[in-house]
């Protein structure tokens, strides 16, 4: 299904250092609101409460609880994509090394996801919420980016648009099969990660390794 656009920002982003500390209390309210009751549970009024404040001053910067969700999630997601970045700061010799790489990735991707209840909970819960695909697909697509970025010394110049295609794949791939597996126990979700890794390093063969450039053509 086509992605919709449209997304429900905070009513007014906090400039003021006052700001910042009210859109932090209401994020940290919600958190452990979502910890107790799960996301289904969370209530506006329950959050006012909570971080002991009015619901007006709520409304000032979130329409709703959606909007506050998505904000968490994009936190989350910006926070892994830190860490991302760090593994991914030295430029690998091969795309067979970067398939190691995104490896890496994706398990530092499950491990945050199953160790924060918070986050499990928002990407399971809002799974189908469009405000919330919305911050996931603009995260895989940086991912993605962020990947190419760092590969693409090793592909066939002509095969860039491909590559970021595929590349793409691999990283929705990845996603769809940690959101599977943080639904069993520790166990059986490792399993299911390693089997899911498996399958993406087949993909990776067939679809990621064709398009490298040769080692004699290969530019530091």
């Amino acid at each position: 299904m086509p992605r919709t656009n449209a997304r429900q920002e905070p009513v007014r982003a906090p400039i003021q250092k006052r700001s910042q500390k009210r859109v932090e209390q209401i994020l940290d309210a919600s958190k452990t609101l979502i910890s107790e009751k799960g996301t289904a549970g969370l209530k506006m009024g329950d959050i006012a409460a909570t971080a002991g404040i009015s619901m007006a001053s709520i409304y000032q910067y979130f329409p709703n609880k959606r909007a506050i969700v998505a904000t968490l999630a994009k936190a989350q997601l910006d926070a892994n994509t830190k860490k991302n970045e760090e593994i991914l700061s030295e430029r690998p010799a091969s795309l067979r090394e970067l398939s190691h790489i995104t490896t890496r990735l994706l398990n530092q991707y499950y491990d945050m996801t199953r160790d924060d209840p918070v986050v499990n909970d928002i990407l399971m819960g809002y799974a189908t919420d469009k405000e919330v695909q919305s911050v996931d697909h603009a995260d895989t697509l940086r991912n993605r980016d962020a990947i190419f970025e760092a590969s693409k010394h090793l592909f066939l110049e002509d095969r860039h648009e491909e590559a970021k295609r595929a590349l793409l794949l691999i990283v929705s791939l990845g996603g769809a099969a940690v959101l599977a597996a943080i639904q069993f126990d520790t166990r059986e979700g490792r399993k299911t990660m390693d089997e899911a890794i498996r399958m993406l390093d087949a993909a990776w063969t067939t679809s990621i390794l064709p398009l490298e450039r040769p080692k004699s053509d290969t530019k530091g």
